[in-house]
């Protein structure tokens, strides 16, 4: 599973990005993650559910995530305000590793 994550915005105008193929991380980790995109169902997403016209407000994150894995291939874009509550645990998994690779 190959995964293009990146995260811009908040009070500090943070920019984060982790691109990372499944097959190249330790096993922990690509189980975890292949996990966290199952159970948020990211691949079963459409991408007009994210867009659902909310307004921006200052100091939201904004999320850009492509997920290919064999022949299934999605790329989103949302933010805080329109993320379903069932991505919540893979972006935050997402921007902790992804702040751990910029340390």
């Amino acid at each position: 599973m190959q995964i293009d994550f990146m995260c811009t915005g908040g009070f500090a105008n943070l920019r984060l990005s982790y691109r990372a193929d499944t097959e190249d991380l330790p096993s922990n980790i690509a189980a975890e993650l292949e996990q966290l995109v199952y159970n948020a169902g990211v691949l079963d997403t459409q991408p007009e559910e994210l867009q659902s016209g909310a307004p921006t407000f200052p100091d939201v994150f904004v999320y850009r995530l492509s997920v290919n894995k064999g022949k299934k291939r999605q790329s989103l874009s949302f933010n805080d305000m329109t993320a379903p509550d069932s991505f919540q645990p893979l972006l935050a998994f997402l921007r902790e590793i992804a702040l751990q690779e910029k340390r």
